[in-house]
Parts: structure tokens; sequence; C-alpha cells
């Protein structure tokens, strides 16, 4: 197909291409004259004839960018705009505001309508079209009876065609209940609140009802009040009265001691009277101050005050058009869609790989048969040859006919049908070079192991002759083996199965390295204590039986007995040594 032809057929699709940049600039209420910039997203925008459209909407007032890679941008986008919105994990923000493409309403109404009074019903657009998404709004509205309320779309020029209205519908009941029981009261209707959540995902739903009644009620509180303090004017007057009653008590005197105070009190007027300004201002003073000094006290009084009765109310949902939130039922049917889903895609999968191998295994049937010609043809006959390639011939021809749609069993048995006579001729092939090598390192390792048995001999004494005559013993039993396997090999029939394969020859020395292990770790003998003592009690009898020995001397017994642990050293950092040697080997 030509890009012509193509253009052809999809002018419909292309003359679609910018009206969402129109709707866009509409929704934002923007001018291209005030747009800096445009960058493409999206794998259709590497169209040719994409691009031109919009350039041509665009009237070059606004340059087109083409700077990111468009498929990797929408999938990037998708993973940050799915991390803001995740309540699994937090992450840094990366600034992207999804809004609500549509407006969505609300219609209120009595779910049980009475026939004589006219019908009440309340509508308002509850979310604008372009708001932004993840809030709450309540609706609040006064009502005695029992709602049902109703959630759809509006119709509007953005919502494409065909789009069902209708998204969710709730009873809410409790309000008559809670209005009858306010009445008795003598209370008024109850505000009954809705409150809707636009959640990230574009869904509205209804999460939370309830009816409240407010009440005016009087109740006595205690509030703290001033008052002035009475105190010291008490205690004045109580002065005042002690006063008088000793001045009573005391008329009884002599008339001496009238004079003599009278007297006295003469004397004190002339200096009373100049200090009378002075006094009668202080005393002014401190009347005022008496006066100002108040305390807090507490009084009980009536107040009014707002008590409201809140109630919760029963919410049921439902549906009634097409848009419907995932049932048990539905759930089990997607799970077993994608269960399905997942079998068919591995059957897919299978079958292709299945489907490569036979093909791969065609070319490798003929590639085989040129390149390896002359070492093939030492192994197999002609009838054989001919017989593997007719076979790989006739399988490519069905694999382009009827082998296109096959499924995965037939292929599998075709890929038997294949590799069953090509195999075993491929094998002995491998088998030329593979066997003797196998022979000659199961000879060399028995060689080696011969070797590390004979210095056993002296290097390790707790080895016994039988144990080492038992490995000697089956060293010869694996070359007798060996033995037979090459000379009937050499007699039978190369262009036939082999009397033995690789495979087998390293597992005939199995046995042998496990007996080799268990003896090469066998521990020496440990030298018993109570004999060493004995032996050196002895030697000091004999030395102090001689008389000619002096205290300051040591007799050749204690030499000897003394020279000897640095002995055993020596011996056992010998046989160590050999150790390590037999371990190397």
């Amino acid at each position: 197909m030509t890009r012509s032809k193509m253009e052809e057929l999809c002018a419909d699709l292309f003359e679609r291409v910018a009206t969402p940049i129109a709707e866009a600039l509409k929704a934002a209420n923007v001018t291209l004259d005030e747009i800096d910039g445009m960058e493409l997203i999206g794998g259709g925008m590497r169209v040719p004839r994409i691009q031109q459209e919009i350039r041509s909407f665009l009237q070059d007032k606004v340059e087109l960018g083409l700077h990111i890679n468009s498929d990797e941008s929408m999938a990037l986008g998708a993973a940050f705009h799915g991390a803001n919105i995740s309540t699994a994990f937090k992450v840094r923000h990366v600034g992207l505001a999804d809004v609500n493409p549509f407006p969505i309403s609300i219609r209120l109404s009595d779910i049980r309508p009475n026939t004589e009074e006219e019908e009440w019903t309340k509508q308002a657009t509850m979310f604008k079209a372009g708001g932004k998404v993840g809030i709450k709004k309540t609706i609040a509205f006064t009502h005695d009876k029992d709602v049902h309320c109703a959630i759809d779309y509006e119709e509007a020029e953005t919502l494409p065609e065909g789009t069902e209205l209708s998204m969710e519908r709730y009873n809410v009941t409790g309000i008559g209940k809670f209005a009858a029981e306010m009445q008795e009261k003598g209370l008024g209707s109850p505000k009954v609140s809705l409150q809707f959540e636009l959640s990230l995902s574009g869904v509205t739903e209804l999460v939370k009802a309830e009816a409240a009644v407010e009440e005016m009620v009087v109740v006595t509180e205690e509030v703290e009040v001033e008052v002035d303090d009475d105190d010291e004017e008490e205690d004045g007057d109580e002065k005042k009265n002690e006063t008088a009653s000793s001045e009573e008590a005391t008329e009884g005197k002599t008339e001496e001691k009238k004079e003599a105070t009278e007297t006295k009190e003469e004397d004190k007027t002339t200096e009373e009277s100049g200090n009378a300004t002075a006094e009668g201002g202080n005393e002014t003073a401190t009347e005022g101050s008496k006066k100002k000094k108040k305390k807090k006290t507490t009084k009980l009084v009536e107040k009014e005050k707002k008590k409201v009765h809140k109630r919760s109310l029963a919410v049921e949902v439902y549906n009634v058009g097409r848009i419907r939130p995932y049932s048990d039922e539905l759930k089990d049917e997607s799970v077993f869609k994608m269960t399905e889903l997942t079998r068919k895609d591995k059957e897919r999968v299978m079958l292709e790989e299945a489907r490569n191998k036979v093909e791969s295994y065609i070319y490798h049937i003929k590639n085989k048969l040129v390149d390896d010609e002359e070492v093939i043809g030492k192994v197999s006959t002609e009838e054989q040859r001919e017989e593997i390639r007719k076979l790989a011939e006739d399988a490519e021809e069905w694999m382009y006919d009827d082998g296109y749609n096959a499924d995965l069993a037939t292929m599998e048995d075709k890929y038997a049908e294949l590799s069953g006579p090509a195999g075993k001729i491929f094998t002995r092939v491998m088998e030329l070079e593979a066997r003797p090598k196998a022979m000659k390192d199961l000879k060399e390792k028995l060689g080696k192991i011969a070797n590390l048995v004979k210095k056993w001999e002296t290097d390790k004494p707790q080895v016994t002759s039988e144990e080492r005559s038992d490995v000697l013993e089956k060293i010869q039993e694996v070359e007798s083996w060996m033995t037979e396997m090459e000379e009937a090999q050499e007699k039978a029939d190369p262009t036939e199965d082999p009397v033995f394969n690789s495979a087998e020859v390293p597992l005939k020395s199995k046995d042998i390295e496990v007996l080799v292990t268990r003896l090469h770790r066998k521990p020496k003998p440990k030298v018993e204590k109570n004999a060493t003592k004995a032996e050196n009690a002895t030697n000091t009898t004999e030395g102090g039986a001689d008389s000619n020995t002096t205290d300051g001397e040591s007799t050749p017994s204690e030499e000897e007995s003394n020279s000897t642990p640095d002995k055993e050293e020596e011996k056992t950092s010998t046989e160590d040594t050999k150790d390590e040697e037999s371990d190397e080997l």
C-alpha cells in the first residue's frame, strides 16, 4: 500500500486531528497567540500527515516540538501519574494535575412521593467540567422524608456520543423517622447533609449521609465575676467597737491619771496639727486604694445554648445503566477470563518455541550433512544419511503447508520424528572424539591413584597393607573393563549404536575415589600415656642405683627421655609434610 492510498482511506480520521487542540484551548480559555510552544507525544505523531494537519491548524503561530520519544513519554507520564495517586507507596510529587472532563449532576426526590402534594425534587450540577479531581462536596437541604438520589453525567458537547449517562443511584433512609422524633419534641425538620467524593480515578460516590436538628436550650453555668473587697472596712468597724468598750472599762480610774492623760494630749496637739495635712492626704489615698481592690468569685447564671441532634442515615446503592461496579460474579468471570488468556498466551509461546525448534533442526540436519560429510560418512551408511535428508526435506515442506497451523502436540511429534534417526548419527559423530579422550583421562587418574597408594607404605603407616591392596585391586578391575570395552568397540560396526559412550567412563572411578579419600583421612594411632610414664620411671630407678652419678649430672636415660618429645615433634612435622605432598597428588 502506498502512502497516498493510506491517506485517502484515512481522510476522515485526519480531519479529526486538530479537534482536541481546539477543545483544549476553549476549555482553558486561551488563544493560539498566548501559547509559546507545543510538544507532540504519542506513537501517532510519527505520521507525516498528522504533523501536517497540526501545523495547518497552528498557522505557524506556535512552534511544533518533536524533541522527545513520543511512545516513551506516554508510558513514563502514565507511570508518574500512577505514582502520584497511589496509596501503596509515597514518591516525590510530579507536577501533573488531572481534571474532570465531563459535568456530573445530582437529582433528589422522595422515595415514596405523595400523590396529593406537589412532587419534591431538587437538581444541581455537583462537579463541573474541567474541575479538579480528588475533592469532596456536600449537598445540604431541609427535608422530613426519605430521599432518592441519582448521580448522572450531564448532557454536554464534550461527552462522547453514545455515552451512558446513568452512573449510580442511592436510597437514603432514616430521615422520616428522625423527623418524627424531632417533631415530638417540638422541633423543626432536620437538615440533611450528603457528602460526595470525586476520587483521583474520576469515580463519584456518596461517602457520608447524616441529618441534624438544632435546638436552643437554657443551661445553668458557673461563671467568674469580680466584686468589691469589703473585708478591710469590716475590720475597721470591729476595731472601733473594741476601743469604745475599753474606754467604758477605764471610767473608774483615778482623776490623776485622767489629768495626766489630758496633759499629755494637750502637749501633743501642737505636734499633731503640723502633720494634719500630710496625714489627711495619706488617709485619702489609702481609702481610694481600698475602694479599688476587687476579688473574683463564682455565681450561677442561666444561658441559652445551641444543641445539635445528629443521626447517621442508611444508604442503599444500586445501578440502572451499563456503568456498574464489580460484583462477585463479575470478578469471578474476569478472573476466569484472565486465567484463560494467560493459558493461551503460554500455549502460544510454547507453540512458537516448538515451531522454531523444528525449523532450526531442519536446517541443522542439512548443514551437518554438508559441513561434516566426511566424519558422518565414518559412522553412518548411505541409506541412513539419505533417510535423514529426506526427513528434513519433507519436514520443511510440511512446515510451510500444513505445519503453519499445526498445534503444539503436532509440532512436538514432528521434532521427535526428526531428532530420532538424526540424533543417533550426530551422537556417534560426537563420540568419535569424546570416547578416546574420556578413556585417556581415566587412565591418567588411575595412574595417579596407584602412585599415591605406593607412597602410603612409608608416609601413612596407619593404612594397612590389606587396605592398600583393596585399592589396587579395584584399579585393576577398572583397567580390565577399559580393555574389554575398547576391544568390543573396535569389533563393533561404527554405523550402529556404540558399545559404550563417553559419559559412562568417568563413573567407573567414583568408588575408588571415595575409598582413597577415606583412607587418606585415616587418623594416626595415639601413643598411650601410661606406657610412657612407666618407661620414664624405670629409667629413673636405674639412674638412682648408679652410685657414681652426681646430683649435678643427668643420666643418659634422662637425656634420652628429654630429647624424645623433640624427636616426636620432628617426626610429626615430617609426616604432615608427606601428607601435604600426597594431597597434591
